[in-house]
This record gives C-alpha cells, sequence and structure tokens, in this order.
C-alpha cells in the first residue's frame, strides 16, 4: 500500500510493506524468546536444580509479558496514541522481583537473567540480520 505524506512532497513511502516487516520481526523475537527459554529451561534443570530453572522460566514468561506490552504500546502509536504506559512495563518488572524474594522457593538472579532473555532474543536477532540468515 503506497502513501504520500504532504510534508514530503511526492515522495511515497511503503507503509504496507513496514508493518509486515514490524509484524515478522516480532514474531521472529517471539519464537527466539521461546527456544532460548526452553533450552536455557532443560540446561539449567540438568545443571542446577528444579527450582533454579522454574525461577528462570518465571522470569523468561515476565519478559516475554513485558515485551507483548511493549508492543501493544507501540501499536498504539499506529493508531494516533503517543503515550508508551512505561510504567506499568516496569511494574511488571518489580512484581516478578517481588515474587522471587518473598517466594521460599525461587530465586531471584535466575528470575532476572530470565527476564533479560528477551534481550538475548533481540541481540540474536540483530546478529542473524547483520550476518545474513544462517
Amino acid at each position: 500500500m503506497l502513501s504520500e505524506s504532504p510534508a514530503e512532497g511526492s515522495q511515497p513511502t511503503m507503509v504496507g510493506d513496514s508493518m509486515a516487516d514490524y509484524h515478522a520481526l516480532r514474531r521472529r523475537i517471539y519464537l527466539t524468546v521461546v527456544v532460548i527459554a526452553a533450552f536455557a529451561f532443560v540446561v539449567i534443570g540438568f545443571a542446577y536444580s528444579l527450582n533454579t530453572a522454574l525461577s528462570y522460566l518465571l522470569g523468561a514468561g515476565g519478559g516475554l509479558l513485558y515485551f507483548r506490552m511493549l508492543d501493544r504500546s507501540i501499536q498504539s502509536i499506529g493508531d494516533g496514541d503517543r503515550r508508551l504506559g512505561g510504567p506499568a512495563r516496569v511494574g511488571l518488572f518489580a512484581v516478578l522481583m517481588v515474587m522471587a524474594i518473598k517466594s521460599g522457593s525461587l530465586e531471584i538472579l535466575p528470575t532476572f537473567f530470565g527476564f533479560l532473555t528477551i534481550k538475548a532474543a533481540i541481540l540474536v536477532d540483530t546478529l542473524r540480520t547483520l550476518f545474513g540468515d544462517v
């Protein structure tokens, strides 16, 4: 779909292509997070304990929820809403950490690293983009 912006004059932009690229990126990141989290859960479960692996999985699930909230905020920008809703996402991180601290069986560090799995997935996708699909 071609659209012209009055500020740019007659230079068309490919809005449809950019949204398709965004949705493809989003799907790749979701899939990468799930693959990394599943692999890490198995490795941590064998190397440490089930509680440590579950702590990691809780953090990874929280990271996925965080990414979903960020995704919704980004999509709302296209609808004309300019707010990104950051406090709710920070609150999610705080709730995850409090759950890990107050729980007798969960561990804080694996929960934190699980939350950062979304960052690892973004890094993996960036490297995949830079060096081509391997």
